[in-house]
């Protein structure tokens, strides 16, 4: 990682240290510098849509040993096993395996049970999400390390590529800067240029029942004054999916993003931009004002919590 100095037109190198180095531990540190951070983290590691459930859970009642992370990924209401290593650990493969299969065999009442005792934030909307949709009997793996042995990445994608696994891995890189410490995740495996092309064998498909939650069960559930106003506006587009409260493919090719999504959550709009058109955060900046935006793997996302910024939303998107 190189720091672009701008005034004298040059680069100049970071100095790359370790976990061990920087005295940072495993759980103590950088797990809990993930559960603190979940909102930023999660995009880093291309899961937008996925609610963090809890750390060090015990996934079996015969074992000891517990699950780093344990989060639940909204979009395909599947559950999702995310293990991490300070160091590469030729184990962390076999011991996500051993505990994604485990956790295979929870059923809805086994998870949601675990959310109410980790007493997470938004529990009640993460609960009323899996009451409305069918559980995915796929269970993903995260592995995040900052090495790999070469056996660990070799199997785990014969296992995706040839078994339908859902597999990623995560190296995460250490820099200092005087006394600032930086992070950064890199996707190991998949690699992006052939994550298009694995062909997913042995995936269970979930029940394609129609869910019979309705836009008016979701309303009453939504804690903003201009809840009516937003789920009309987005309804005159599209009838959108009410089970898990987003409508996809909302708008096209808007000022560079070429798509949009709006996810309805308890407390506010989740807006989902697909994209990378040029200096892409300073126009949202100038459109919407002073908001936080988020970066993900293949565009931007942003809240908007209060009527001000719906209205500039719509006049955005338009009808």
């Amino acid at each position: 990682m190189l720091k672009f100095d701008l005034k004298n037109k040059k680069f100049e190198p970071l100095t790359q240290g370790n976990f061990k180095q920087e005295h940072i531990l495993e759980r103590y540190d950088f797990q809990s510098a993930i559960v603190s951070s979940w909102e930023q983290i999660k995009h880093s590691l291309n899961i937008p849509d996925a609610y963090l459930v809890g750390q060090e859970i015990t996934p079996h009642h015969s074992v000891q040993n517990s699950i780093d992370l344990l989060a639940f990924d909204s979009d395909d209401s599947s559950i999702i096993v995310i293990e991490l290593k300070r160091d590469k650990d030729k184990l962390q493969l076999l011991q996500s395996l051993s505990y994604a299969a485990m956790v295979a065999t929870w059923d809805r009442e086994k998870l949601i049970s675990q959310i109410q005792h980790a007493t997470i934030s938004d529990s009640e909307e993460l609960v009323d999400l899996i009451n409305n949709n069918p559980l995915n009997s796929t269970v993903k793996i995260i592995l995040i390390s900052e090495r790999y042995d070469p056996e660990v990445i070799i199997t785990a994608d014969w296992l995706a590529n040839q078994y339908g696994m859902d597999i990623t891995a995560f190296s995460v890189s250490l820099y200092k800067l005087e006394d600032d410490t930086f992070v950064n995740f890199e996707q190991r495996l998949p690699l992006k240029e052939l994550e298009d092309v694995y062909e997913k064998r042995g995936l269970k498909a979930l029940n394609s029942d129609k869910s019979l939650i309705t836009w008016d069960d979701v309303l009453p559930k939504l804690a903003y004054p201009f809840a009516a106003e937003a789920l009309q506006y987005c309804l005159e587009t599209k009838e959108g999916d009410p089970s898990r409260r987003r409508f996809i493919g909302f708008r096209k090719n808007i000022d560079g993003f070429d798509k949009v999504a709006i996810l309805v959550r308890e407390k506010y709009l989740n807006i989902y931009l697909e994209g990378q058109p040029d200096n892409a955060e300073q126009l949202l900046h100038r459109i919407f004002g002073n908001i936080e935006v988020l970066q993900w793997a293949n565009g931007y996302s942003f809240k908007v919590d209060n009527s001000k910024q719906f209205q500039i939303l719509k006049t955005w998107l338009g009808s």
